[in-house]
């Protein structure tokens, strides 16, 4: 029994024994000495700031549109006739020609009739205001004589005195004259004038169809001033100015020139972009096509600033400024962003910046500068 407690004793002081010894051997060994030359380097595309003094043009994307997009609809009532062109979609027109006509004949002929009937009335009084009314029997004599029932109505006679008006009204000349005055009104809404150059978009009635009040007839577009509509970052907006000349490239290469003609004053939701409205006059073999999308260049103002890719900027608003061959995130301003650069200023033109983009960055790396 006492033979096993000893064993037992003398094999946990070798033990203890041996854990002193590899503990003190492990303190006592020199620390190694770090070879500089294992130190990890890494070259980076950079260069030296260099403010300069440019300017840079805004290059976006618009959309054509007509100026003037007219929905045609009937005021009045009555079968649809053909008027100066073909009532199709896609069809020309030139300004004043007539697009469509509405049956009148039944208005004309009561027009007439009650033009008739105002010559009947005005001859029955003549022979009054010539005893009565002596000075005034001149004009309405005149007027009298310029009632022709296949003309416009003439103008009526200035009335001087009030006993005069009391007598035209008693006899019914003024209701009769501002009754056929409304009919000759209603008589131009049954036809249709082209109210510019353009083309039939859209067309909802078919020539001998039946037109109703209201009832959209077509959809007119101008041909001969187009609008293009530009979508603009916020941030370019203060470089953008009414009335500037701007330059527009369409899909085949052809390099137009529009104005601007108004500034919208307020975002878009969907796109949070400020649209930007230019106005084209086309010209013989320059033309656009409504729903066209053209590259539209705005010349930018002078800047002044340092240009670099827009891979090297950091969360927006810094960069990578390599110092002691360590780098140091920089916050710089941001003057203008162009379609694959931006222009910053705000930092010191001694330093030299990062100019590519980094996967990551390790504080224990050496960062050598490259062009």
């Amino acid at each position: 029994m006492k033979r096993k407690i000893f064993l037992g004793l003398l094999g946990v002081v070798i033990v203890a024994v041996a854990i002193s010894i590899t503990a003190y051997m492990i303190l006592a060994k020199p620390d190694p000495k770090i070879d500089e030359a294992s130190v990890k380097t890494m070259y980076v595309k950079s260069e030296k700031v260099n403010i300069t003094e440019s300017v840079s043009s805004m290059l976006y994307r618009g959309r054509v549109t007509a100026y003037d997009n007219v929905s045609l609809s009937a005021e009045v009532s009555g079968k649809i006739l053909l008027g100066d062109v073909r009532f199709k979609a896609g069809e020309n027109f030139r300004k004043g020609q007539i697009l469509v006509k509405i049956y009148n004949e039944d208005i004309i002929a009561a027009l007439k009739s009650g033009k008739s009937g105002l010559l009947q009335t005005v001859s029955l009084i003549l022979p009054d205001i010539m005893i009565d009314y002596p000075k005034q029997y001149d004009k309405w004599s005149g007027f009298f004589s310029n009632i022709d029932p296949e003309k416009p109505l003439p103008p009526l006679p200035e009335i001087v005195t009030e006993k005069e008006r009391v007598f035209l009204a008693s006899n019914n000349v003024l209701t009769n004259y501002y009754n056929l005055q409304q009919q000759e009104i209603n008589l131009k809404r049954y036809t249709i004038k082209a109210p510019f150059n353009g083309f039939f978009k859209t067309v909802n009635k078919e020539i001998g169809a039946v037109a109703s009040p209201g009832s959209e007839l077509a959809n007119i577009i101008r041909s001969d001033k187009l609008e293009i509509v530009v979508p603009v970052f916020p941030g370019d907006m203060k470089w953008i100015r009414e009335g500037d000349e701007v330059k527009v490239t369409d899909n085949n290469g052809l390099q137009l020139t529009a104005k601007i003609s108004r500034i919208a004053g307020f975002v878009e939701e969907s796109t949070q972009s400020v649209n930007v409205y230019l106005t084209y006059i086309p010209k013989a073999n320059q033309t656009l096509l409504e729903g066209e999308y053209v590259d539209v260049e705005f010349h930018g103002a002078e800047i002044s600033g340092f240009i670099i890719p827009r891979e090297a900027i950091l969360e927006g608003s810094s960069v990578y400024e390599i110092t002691d061959n360590k780098l140091i995130k920089t916050p710089v301003d941001i003057i203008r962003q162009l379609d694959d650069k931006v222009i910053i200023n705000g930092i010191d033109t001694t330093k030299t910046i990062v100019i590519e983009s980094l996967a990551s960055v390790n504080p224990a790396v050496n960062y050598i500068p490259r062009p």
